[in-house]
């Protein structure tokens, strides 16, 4: 397996490539088209080339290119618990920023209970996490290996206590043995750094 991080206008996305299949986690600003692409060039791939992509959440920064990288070939999974999310991210989206809403045709809705048994059919041994914390939508793509990809989740320490949101995902992480943290906006940490 390989990961590449691809960042820009200060958010992380990742490519995993396990040799046969692309998966993009995270799918860039609205309107910069051009500069994911340029970006992903720099990395040595090109956007065609990426098979499906998933978004950790439905904000502008995780989500903002979908339809633009599913109409150039790739086709986006969603889970069940974001469906209703997907219509909603243009209301985050500024006046005057070029934006294409996001079809439901084509996406691959699976369920979090699903989703180790669709990852494996694409060559990728992992599942997906669900994860609120930073939104109700946001889910962990946690990889057998112990990467976990967690979009905007809050650093731990946000947590008032182990009973929130916050600290309950964190610790189902802990508890799926998620052990390298890949975030949105900081460069990749172990997981010990947070008492879960």
């Amino acid at each position: 397996m390989h990961i590449l991080t691809i960042t820009y206008r200060s958010t992380n996305y990742y490519v995993l490539d396990n040799g046969k299949t692309k998966l993009l986690v995270d799918a860039g600003w609205p309107g910069t088209l051009g500069e994911f692409r340029y970006t992903l060039r720099k990395k040595g791939i090109v956007l065609k080339d990426i098979n499906y992509m998933l978004a950790t959440h439905y904000h502008p920064d995780h989500a903002g290119l979908a339809q633009d990288i599913k109409d150039a070939g790739a086709k986006l999974i969603v889970i069940e618990e974001q469906v209703a999310y997907v219509p909603q991210l243009k209301n985050y989206i500024k006046p005057g920023v070029q934006y294409n809403d996001i079809k439901s045709e084509g996406n691959i809705v699976i369920s979090i209970q699903g989703s180790n048994a669709f990852l494996n059919s694409i060559g990728f041994r992992a599942q997906i996490v669900y994860t609120p914390g930073h939104s109700d939508d946001s889910i962990t793509l946690l990889l057998d290996t112990g990467e976990a990809f967690i979009g905007d989740l809050p650093p731990n320490y946000f947590s008032k206590d182990s009973n929130d949101a916050v600290g309950e995902s964190w610790q189902h992480l802990r508890r799926l043995g998620a052990k390298k943290i890949y975030p949105g906006h900081a460069n990749p940490f172990s997981m010990p750094l947070f008492n879960c």
